[in-house]
This record gives structure tokens, sequence and C-alpha cells, in this order.
């Protein structure tokens, strides 16, 4: 089944932003499977009859990824709930794009200029080049906004889009059979990890999406092979090496959620008889994450 095509236009692409704080944008770019290349994202917790699949989602693809392992669609049919990062209807709410405005737009008499050391800003001069992108557009956002428009701006020229994403796909079909749906955080949470960084913090979060561009290039041979085998520990090598000389961020956009799930995710799990969860591949690789804070707590886990 191909995924469902976008009819939320443009709002949905600029709000689609939010679907993936705290994954690299290395992963973002690189990170779309063919459905032999699937394989390795995928994991089992089994407790009793009740079973949770933990699947790593790319929450922007290529159309040509479709369709998907038929593993993924079994796993679905069998599911009596499906679990997402967030509620993606709420997104597309004009409501919340004027939540994005609101909090990304400077005071008027102030510049993105102003906001950034004379470094930052001319790399960011030369991005906006390269992706054409009007310095004027720009100039009235704050730091983490403009960050995000330079990801999807770029990601977009590449071919990957958010309709094509996995979260879109069994979102659009859980709500067309009538499935459960479940967000571990609100929109208005996701929003917030953005805004509620200080000025320096928004200039890292620039600076770290700006490092991620250049780094998409050098790594896609090392990246592409540690997704086709479901190389973890690769994996989880390529995001240290993305938030290397950023703790903070990594702490508050990763970590801090992974554990604020799995009290969410164990509730779900005793409740449930199959849950499909579909998070950030990003939240499922290497220490402290969703997988690795289930086993330390017992739980059996293993990858598909």
């Amino acid at each position: 089944m191909e995924t469902m095509k976008n009819t939320a236009g443009p709002r949905r692409r600029a709000a689609s932003v939010l679907l993936f704080p705290g994954l690299p944008l290395i992963l973002l770019l690189l990170l779309a499977p063919a459905p032999s290349l699937a394989r390795g994202s995928l994991w089992q917790v089994r407790t009793g009859e009740h079973v949770l699949y933990l699947l790593g989602s790319l929450h922007v693809m290529k159309k040509e990824s479709y369709p998907l392992p038929v593993v993924m669609d079994e796993i679905y049919a069998a599911s009596s709930a499906l679990v997402f990062e967030t509620d993606m209807d709420e997104m597309d709410t004009p409501a919340m794009q004027n939540k994005i405005v609101a909090y990304g737009r400077l005071p008027a008499g102030q510049t993105l200029e102003q906001q950034l050391t004379l470094p930052t800003w001319q790399l960011v001069r030369i991005k906006m080049a390269d992706l054409k992108i009007p310095a004027a557009q720009l100039q009235t956002m704050r730091p983490w906004l403009c960050a995000l428009t330079l990801t999807v701006t770029e990601l977009e020229r590449q071919g990957f889009l958010p309709e094509y994403g996995l979260d879109e796909h069994f979102y659009a079909r859980a709500k067309q059979d009538k499935k459960k749906i479940i967000a571990l955080e609100s929109v208005d949470y996701q929003l917030s990890l953005f805004y509620s960084q200080s000025r320096r913090e928004q200039e890292n979060f620039l600076q770290q999406t700006l490092n991620d561009l250049q780094l998409a290039g050098e790594l896609s041979s090392d990246m592409e092979n540690a997704w086709k085998t479901g190389d973890g520990e690769k994996l989880q090598g390529l995001m240290a090496k993305s938030f290397a000389g950023y703790p903070e961020q990594y702490d508050r956009l990763v970590l801090k959620r992974n554990k604020n799930w799995l009290p969410l995710l164990e509730k779900i799990m005793k409740r449930e008889a199959v849950t499909l969860v579909v998070v950030g591949a990003g939240h499922l690789v290497g220490p402290d994450s969703v997988v690795d804070l289930l086993r330390r707590k017992g739980y059996p886990v293993t990858q598909r």
C-alpha cells in the first residue's frame, strides 16, 4: 500500500519539522531505505501475552521507498493500537501554524544576523545562497526556526518529503482503519523544545544543523551500510558525531524524551495485546535509547 498523498499543503510541510526533534539531519537525509534496506529498524518486546513492536521511523522519505517490507504490513495488521511521537493532525491546524510563527518570529526591529555571532551568520549566508533562500525570508526568524527552515528546504531539494515518512504512512492507515492512536507528546511540548532554548542554545542548534548538512555528504556511504546491516552501534556513532560538542542538545532532544516515554510505553504494553510504536530511529539506538532502557528494566527486547 502506497502512503497517502499529502493534502495538507504548505502548513503541514512547515509544521512537519516538529516531527523530528532530536533526530540528526544526517539520519533524516540518508536513512530513506528501499524495502530491502529496512531490516534492523524493528524491535520486538514480549511480556506475557502482550507484544510491543518498536519501529525506527524515518520522518521524511522518498516515494520510491514504497512498498514497505511485508513484515511491517503484517505487524500493522496485527496491532490494535499505534503509538506516535505526537498528534500529526494537530500539527496541521491554523492554530499550531500561528504558534510556530508567534514563537519563531523576532520582535520588530530585530534581525537574525543580530542574534548570531559573525562566524555562524557567515555560514548561514553561504547555506542560504546554496538553497536559493532570500536573506529577507530568514532575517525575521529566531535561530531555531531558521535551523528548521534550512532543514526542510534541504530535504525537499533532495526529494525527501514528510508525506512519505513512516509516521505519515502508518498514521493515515490507522485513521482510515479506525485503530487506536496514542501520542507520546503534545505538539505544544515539541514546539517548546525549540522556543524554550536560550539565545546561545538556539545558536548551537543552528550550528549543529549547518554541521549536519556538511556531514551528510561525507558520511552517506557509512550511513547506508549501517542501515542495510541494522548496525545500531554504527548508527549511534554517527548520532554521536552529529551531537559532538552539543551535549545539552542531545540530553534535551533525545535522552530526556526517551526517559519520559518509558513509563508511558510500559502502561501501553500492559493494556494492549499488540502495539506498533513508530518513533524516530535515533531514539532506538545506543545507550539510554528506548531499547536500552527497556532492556535495563528486564524486558526481553529482540531485533527483527
